[in-house]
This record gives C-alpha cells, sequence and structure tokens, in this order.
C-alpha cells in the first residue's frame, strides 16, 4: 500500500435533488448519503470520458497493485460541521440524557471521532435531528419530496402512476468525503474526473436532472495519530471487503453487513447486472487497520471492460 501523500476533505454542493436508491425497483426512497463504491465508479467512468478507455484502464489495474488514490463514503455536512457515522459500540447517553434515544443516532459530528471534543459537554447542548446528533442551533439540514411520475405502456397505451424520492439539502449543506491521494502524478486527473462527475450528475435519476454538484477541495492535514500503534479503536469509513489473508474475525469489534449489487453504466459498454456483494459498512468498528480489495463483479456479459467493486477500507482511528 503506498504512503498516502496528500489528503482531501470534497464538499459536494448540489444544484439540485439527489437519488440514492437502495433497494431495486423502488423509486419511491432514497439514502441521504453515497457509498464509497458508487463515488469510485462515478469517478472511473468519468476518469475514462476525460483521457480515453486505454488510461481509465491502466488507473483500474493499479488499484489491484497499489492504489493510487482512497476515498470514504460521502456523508452530510451542514452549516461548517462535518458528520460522520457513529461508531456501532459507542454510547452516547452522557451526552442525550437518555440510553433509548442515544440508540437512535446514526451519525455524529466529526469532532467527536478526532477526539476535539470536549469530555463532559452540557446535555442541552445537543438535539437529534433525523438520526444526527447536531447543535441545537442548526435547522434540518435536507429534506425529502416525493414527485409523481407516468409511465405509458407500448402496448395499450395505459397509463400507470409511480413516485420518485429525491433529497434537497438547504443552504450551506450536501456531502463530503476523503480523498486520499497516494499517487501524486493522478491528482490532477482524479480532480478533474470528481469535477467531471458534478456535471455527469451522482447517484440515480440522472436523466431528470439529479446529483450534479460543484466540488470544492479541502486540503487537510494528514494526521500523524494514524501510524501509532497504542490508539485502540479504528473507524471505518467507506465500504469494506476484506482481502485474502485478512482475518476479520480477529480485528472486528462492531460491524453491520450491507448488500450492493445493482447496474453498471460504462460509457463503452452496455448497462448490464452487478454480482451481488456483502460488505461491512460504515460505521463498524475494528481493532486494529485493515486494507480490503477491488472486487470485479462482472458477470461475463460486457467483455469491453472489468467491471469493479471498492471494497477498500477508509480508516480513521477515534478517541472515545
Amino acid at each position: 500500500m503506498q504512503k498516502v501523500k496528500k489528503r482531501y476533505r470534497v464538499r459536494l454542493e448540489f444544484k439540485g435533488p439527489v437519488h440514492f436508491g437502495y433497494k431495486e425497483k423502488t423509486y419511491n426512497i432514497t439514502d441521504v448519503f453515497a457509498h464509497s463504491d458508487t463515488i469510485f465508479s462515478g469517478i472511473l467512468n468519468c476518469y475514462s470520458l476525460l483521457y480515453g478507455k486505454t488510461s481509465a484502464d491502466a488507473l483500474a489495474e493499479k488499484f489491484f497493485k497499489s492504489p493510487p488514490f482512497k476515498i470514504s463514503s460521502a456523508f452530510l455536512y451542514a452549516g461548517g460541521e462535518f458528520f460522520v457515522p457513529k461508531p456501532l459500540d459507542m454510547d452516547l447517553t452522557h451526552i442525550t440524557g437518555d440510553y433509548k434515544k442515544a440508540k437512535k443516532i446514526r451519525y455524529v459530528p466529526l469532532e467527536f471521532i478526532l477526539g476535539e471534543h470536549p469530555k463532559g459537554q452540557p446535555q442541552g447542548e445537543y438535539k437529534l435531528e433525523s438520526g444526527i446528533l447536531t447543535k441545537q442551533t442548526m435547522k434540518k439540514p435536507y429534506f425529502i419530496l416525493e414527485r409523481p411520475r407516468v409511465v405509458i405502456d407500448r402496448k395499450s397505451s395505459s397509463t400507470e402512476i409511480y413516485y420518485v424520492s429525491g433529497c434537497y439539502f438547504a443552504k450551506n449543506a450536501g456531502l463530503w468525503f476523503f480523498l486520499d491521494i497516494c499517487d501524486n502524478a493522478e491528482e490532477e486527473k482524479v480532480k478533474a474526473a470528481i469535477r467531471l462527475l458534478g456535471d455527469e450528475g451522482l447517484g440515480g435519476e440522472r436523466t431528470y436532472g439529479f446529483g450534479s454538484f460543484n466540488a470544492y477541495f479541502d486540503e487537510v492535514p494528514l494526521n500523524s495519530v494514524e501510524s501509532n500503534k497504542t490508539l485502540g479503536d479504528w473507524l471505518l469509513l467507506s465500504l469494506y471487503f476484506p482481502a485474502e489473508g485478512e482475518d476479520v474475525g480477529e480485528s472486528v469489534k462492531a460491524f453491520s453487513f450491507v448488500e450492493r449489487g445493482g447496474y453498471s453504466y460504462s460509457p463503452f459498454g452496455v448497462q448490464m447486472r452487478k454480482k451481488r456483494v456483502r460488505m461491512l459498512a460504515e460505521g463498524s468498528v475494528f481493532r486494529k487497520r485493515v486494507e480490503g480489495a477491488i472486487l470485479d463483479v462482472s458477470l461475463g456479459s460486457d467483455t469491453e471492460h472489468k467491471v469493479l467493486k471498492y471494497g477498500l477500507a477508509y480508516m480513521l482511528p477515534f478517541v472515545r
């Protein structure tokens, strides 16, 4: 694994709604964050549009040897605060004052993980808003709207109404993710691909203008504590599929699974179904750092190129 040369916190300022579906052929539900495999696929597709299939294939092959960059999943930011999944074994009853309410927390401020949050903070400073532990002064950072659409049967001309959910972000709110550059030669190309992804759109319903954004790259200092072997726990901020030889049972403390499948999109091939894969989800907690793997999830019907699934672990050490 190459050493990280630069780290960016990439902010995505959306121009309209987004749709991140998680149930096949179910359009009236949407997530409010983007998994790392979705972002990775978007970057590679846009890289191929900019630099051609040969260059994109060469970039993809690098991930099987020494990844040129790594990413986390994309989570909510709002009002200058950045949120991450709550570690699955973290008890925040001392913040909420109620155990049941603490169990409902899905996301916490990044400062809780980095150890920048002072102990013994007054309970009244925070509130629980749609599963997010946030300051009392913060307004709801997003809302979900359903819009009706009509599908017309080609044979009978009969019509049927269905609904599509979109997540709309408030002003000064959107999604963010970590981008670690390990190969300086690829830095500007990857950043250009992310900017193009903003025009192409992230997630589903892109034909209808969903998912377009402006990207902002905020460089952040590399955290020297990541190499400190005395640290106890690591928080997973991406999807993770164990690499060959990795003993997950020895390293994991708390975890949840998510099943990923769906269809692939490529500017050089037809749309095709991908193999379904069970992966460890964001918020899982480990005793030690793990690496993960890139998977080939093509079913063989697309001979133009491999279909890759991003399963590299993006992890941060955290202070309880």
